[in-house]
């Protein structure tokens, strides 16, 4: 079963694409698949430090 995602665009700079494609490329995932683990990353620290 599919899921329902949505779409976003986001500006970058040449240096911070060029890190999420050298990140992406090394990691052998998507440059939207980075995005995505950072956010959930990001959020799980966020909602541990608000304990």
């Amino acid at each position: 079963m599919a899921s329902n995602k949505k779409r976003v665009s986001i500006g970058l700079t040449d240096a911070q694409y060029a890190l999420v494609q050298k990140i992406a490329k090394e990691k052998g995932f998507s440059k939207s698949a980075i995005f995505v683990l950072a956010l959930e990353e990001y959020a799980r620290k966020e909602s541990g430090q608000k304990k």
